[in-house]
């Protein structure tokens, strides 16, 4: 399993990224190998973000295409999980939403596929894959 984090979805549904074709290749080779782990803040920042790029009827509908993919993992939180990402958010000085991804990621040993390397990179035994 590959954690995916929300910036490749967000990258890979908005046509008009820069990203947008590096995104695309990297989640099909995904999809030819792997599943993929998703959880509330991947699909809260995926959702919001979309929606304002193509409107909520359009966010709605391609979170959904994600959510139920025959390949995604849905991944719950724990009271450990958010505890222990609140220190790592504290320690590292990073977002909480990163640091939870970071965590749930670490909980279940999958790598993360994103483009934010400054602050998955702060986490350590995590590993990173790069986007780009």
């Amino acid at each position: 399993m590959i954690v995916i984090d929300s910036n490749v979805w967000i990258f890979s549904e908005s046509a008009n990224s820069e990203e947008h074709d590096i995104a695309v290749k990297k989640v099909n080779e995904i999809f030819d190998s792997d599943t993929f782990g998703i959880n509330v803040v991947i699909t809260s920042e995926v959702y919001h973000i979309l929606g304002k790029f193509l409107g909520v009827k359009e966010s709605r509908s391609r979170v959904t295409d994600i959510l139920e993919h025959p390949l995604a993992q849905w991944l719950p939180f724990s009271d450990q999980i958010a505890l222990d990402a609140v220190k790592l958010a504290y320690s590292s000085q990073m977002r909480i939403n990163d640091a939870l991804i970071a965590q749930q990621a670490l909980k279940v040993g999958a790598p993360v596929l994103t483009d934010n390397v400054k602050d998955f990179e702060k986490v350590k035994n995590l590993e990173v894959l790069l986007l780009r």
